[in-house]
């Protein structure tokens, strides 16, 4: 969770309650005014509610899929429908293990994990929604050496996306939908909408 005492903001960014010790300040803070008290009533702005799909997350024809995003040098950043925000934090531990850290990035308003459980958490993801959206930051101008296309795993930042790592064969369990490429902040981007593969879609 972020911090509760940012100056300022007397609500936690990702939940938007207040803690229990800012809770008290204030109402020390209205006994000390010679104010009447009342303990504040915690506001929730996204507890009960879904969290929103964060605008630079894309829809396909419209529907908003779960999703993950690649950064290069960021953590990766994650989105399930249908979850509240204290609920994002608390699925993915179900998920990924109780170990795992979940951090709120406020900037890029969605909640983030460490890249290295990228395959875990999409495999997982596909076991509970016929549909997943991948996104990865990329730079079109880097070019796919021997040492990328030697790779095994499906981490990469150069023009080919990952598509040569280990020949591809990360993604060969992924029926792929549909894809899209797009600058976000300056930063280039390519998505892709996946399914698992069936006997049907094979």
């Amino acid at each position: 969770m972020g911090p509760h005492n940012t100056p300022g903001n007397e609500k936690c960014p990702a939940s938007g309650t207040l803690s229990s010790a800012d809770r008290t300040r204030l109402f020390i803070a209205a006994l000390e005014r010679g104010e009447v008290p009342s303990l504040p009533v915690p506001v929730r702005s996204s507890f009960g509610s879904p969290l929103a799909l964060a605008p630079w997350f894309p829809r396909w024809d419209g529907n908003a899929y779960p999703s993950i995003a690649l950064f290069a040098r960021r953590r990766m950043a994650y989105w399930l429908p249908e979850t509240t925000s204290t609920d994002h934090e608390e699925k993915i531990r179900d998920l990924l293990g109780k170990r795992v850290r979940p951090r709120w990035e406020s900037e890029y308003k969605c909640w983030t994990v460490a890249d290295t459980h990228f395959l875990v958490l999409a495999f997982e993801l596909l076991r509970r929604y016929p549909k997943l959206s991948i996104g990865r930051e990329y730079n079109p101008h880097e070019k796919c050496v021997w040492r990328c296309r030697n790779a095994e795993g499906p981490l990469c930042t150069c023009s080919c996306q990952a598509r040569n790592h280990a020949g591809g064969r990360w993604k060969d369990g992924w029926n792929i939908l549909s894809e899209d490429t797009r600058v976000i902040d300056r930063s280039s981007w390519s998505w892709m909408a996946v399914e698992t593969k069936t006997p049907e879609t094979l």
